[in-house]
C-alpha cells in the first residue's frame, strides 16, 4: 500500500477528470457508499429538504456524504438522485455549485455509491468537494472545563480527574447543492437548472461501519465504546486489534463522539488500510475525565483492559497483536497502561501526550513510537525527559524532526528511512505546530502505523 493511497481521502483523490482515473486506481483507493435505502440512523441531525416538495428538475434526492478528517467531521461530498440516467460526457464542475463550497469533480453511476470503474451513464451523480483547510482548535483544548481565562480563575492547570464532559454540540452537516447548467439524459433529452436543494438525509463514512455497546464491568460500573468488526471476520481467523484513546476535549456522553473529533479510530478502519491490516478497531467513549496533570487514574483505565479481555473472548482477537495508541489525555492512558501492563501491548503510537518520568522506565523493554510538536508546552518536554530517562538506562532512540508544510508523501518516506531493525523506539517531532495539531497530522504518517503492526509480543 502506498502512501499517497492510505493519506488521500476518498474524495480528495479525485482529479479535476474522472476519465483520469484508472480502474485499478479506483479500486484501491474509493470507499464503497451503501445503498441509500439501506442508510443507519446518522448520529448527526439529517436536515431535510428546504424546498418541500422537489421543484420539477427531475432531481428525485440529494445525500449529503462526510468524512473523518484530521480536524473532525466535514461535508466531503454530495450525491444527486435523477429520474432518468445521465450521460457522464455531459457534466462539468460547472455544472453543480454546492453553497460555500468548491466543487472538484462530477461523475455518475449507475447506483448511489462509488463506482469500481468509469461509467459512461448512471441515475446518480456524485459531486465531489474540494477538502477545508484543517483548523487548529488548540485555543481551548478541554471546552468541558470551560474556556481558558475561567480555567485559569479556578487555578486550573488541565482537566480535572472524573470531570464529566457535556454533550459536545455538532453542527448538522448536510448540503445544499444547485444543478446550475445543463446536462443531457441517455434517451436524448436536456435538463435545465434547478432550483436549490437541501439534502434530505446524511452519510457518514467509516463511522456507520462502527458498532455501539457498552461494557459493564465486574464492579458493576460501564463503559461505552465503538468496534469496528473486520468486514470479512472469520473466527477461524486471528486477527490484531487497536486501541484508541481520544483526548479530554472529546469527553462526553455521546457514544460517537470519539469517531468525529480526528482520525484517530477511523485511519484503522478505512478500507484502504483494512484491505493489507485487517483487525479491529477499538475506541471506548468516556464520559469524564481519566487521567489528569498531577499523573494520577482513573478506574477507566482497568476498565478498559478488562474490556478487551471481555472482547477477546467473544471475538477471534491475536492477543499477541494489541496496540494502544491515543491523544492528549489517551495517550496519558497508554503511556499509564504500559506502566502498568508493561506485557499486555505489542506497541504503542504515543500522540501528544506526556506522563511522569520517574515511573516510565518500564517503556524502555517496549515497542515504543512517540509523537509531538516543538510549540506543545507539555508533551514536548515531558517527552524528551521520559525518553532521555530511557537513554541513560541503555535504550536506543531514534529522532526525527518534520515539516508539516511538505507534502505527507514526501514526510512518509522520511519516516520510512528513519525506521531500522535496531530500533524499538522513535521519536517524531513536528517543527512549531501545537497540541491538537499534533494528531490532525500524526495518524496520517503511514510508516509509523505500519511499523504497529509488525510488532507481536
Amino acid at each position: 500500500m502506498t502512501n499517497h493511497i492510505l493519506q488521500k481521502s476518498l474524495f480528495r483523490t479525485m482529479p479535476a477528470s474522472f476519465f483520469a482515473l484508472t480502474t485499478s486506481y479506483v479500486q484501491r483507493t474509493l470507499l464503497p457508499l451503501l445503498c441509500v435505502a439501506a442508510l443507519a440512523p446518522a448520529v448527526l441531525t439529517i436536515a431535510s429538504c428546504t424546498s418541500g416538495a422537489l421543484p420539477e428538475n427531475h432531481i428525485t434526492d440529494v445525500t449529503a456524504i462526510t468524512e473523518v478528517f484530521g480536524d473532525g467531521e466535514k461535508l466531503a461530498a454530495v450525491v444527486i438522485a435523477y429520474d432518468a440516467e445521465i450521460l457522464h460526457q455531459s457534466l462539468s464542475t460547472k455544472d453543480f455549485a454546492v453553497t460555500e463550497r468548491t466543487v472538484r469533480a462530477v461523475y455518475v453511476n449507475d447506483a448511489p455509491e462509488q463506482p469500481n470503474s468509469v461509467k459512461q451513464k448512471g441515475m446518480f451523480v456524485i459531486v465531489a468537494l474540494e477538502p477545508l483547510p484543517l483548523e487548529d482548535n488548540s485555543v481551548d483544548p478541554h471546552p468541558e472545563d470551560g474556556t481558558v481565562a475561567e480555567r485559569e480563575a479556578k487555578g486550573m492547570t488541565g482537566p480535572v480527574l472524573g470531570s464529566r464532559g457535556n454533550p459536545l454540540p455538532r453542527a448538522v452537516i448536510s448540503a445544499e447543492v444547485q444543478q446550475t447548467g445543463k446536462i443531457k439524459t441517455a434517451d436524448g433529452r436536456t435538463y435545465g437548472a434547478s432550483k436549490k436543494i437541501a439534502s434530505s438525509h446524511t452519510r457518514q463514512l467509516v463511522v456507520e461501519e462502527f458498532i455501539q455497546d457498552t461494557f459493564s464491568d465486574a464492579d458493576g460500573q460501564q463503559l461505552m465504546y465503538n468496534l469496528y468488526i473486520p468486514k470479512n471476520y472469520n473466527e477461524q481467523i486471528s486477527y490484531p486489534l487497536v486501541l484508541f484513546m481520544h483526548d479530554a476535549g472529546a469527553v462526553s456522553p455521546e457514544i460517537k463522539t470519539t469517531l468525529v473529533q480526528g482520525r484517530g479510530a477511523i485511519a484503522f478502519a478505512e478500507a484502504r488500510w483494512q484491505t493489507q491490516h485487517e483487525c479491529f478497531v477499538l475506541a471506548p467513549q468516556y464520559d469524564t475525565v481519566i487521567v489528569d496533570d498531577n499523573y494520577q487514574y482513573g478506574p477507566e483505565l482497568d476498565r478498559t483492559i478488562h474490556l478487551i479481555a471481555a472482547l477477546a473472548k467473544t471475538y477471534s482477537i491475536d492477543t499477541k497483536r494489541i496496540y494502544n495508541t491515543g491523544q492528549s489525555m489517551g495517550g496519558m492512558t497508554a503511556i499509564a497502561m504500559d506502566v502498568r501492563y508493561p506485557d499486555f501491548f505489542a506497541a504503542s503510537y504515543l500522540v501528544a501526550c506526556k506522563w511522569n518520568a520517574a515511573v516510565t522506565a518500564p517503556l524502555g523493554n517496549q515497542n515504543i513510537w512517540a509523537v509531538a510538536s516543538e510549540g506543545d508546552p507539555g508533551a514536548y518536554p515531558s517527552m524528551a525527559e521520559i525518553l532521555g530517562d530511557l537513554e541513560t538506562r541503555g535504550a536506543t532512540v531514534t529522532r526525527l524532526t518534520l515539516d508539516t508544510e511538505q507534502a505527507q508523501t514526501a514526510l512518509n518516506e522520511r519516516v520510512q528511512a528513519m525506521i531500522n531493525d535496531d530500533c524499538h523506539i522513535y521519536y517524531t517531532i513536528y517543527s512549531g505546530g501545537s497540541h491538537r495539531s499534533t494528531w490532525q497530522h500524526a495518524y496520517d504518517m503511514v510508516p509509523a502505523l505500519e511499523w504497529l503492526f509488525l510488532q507481536h509480543k
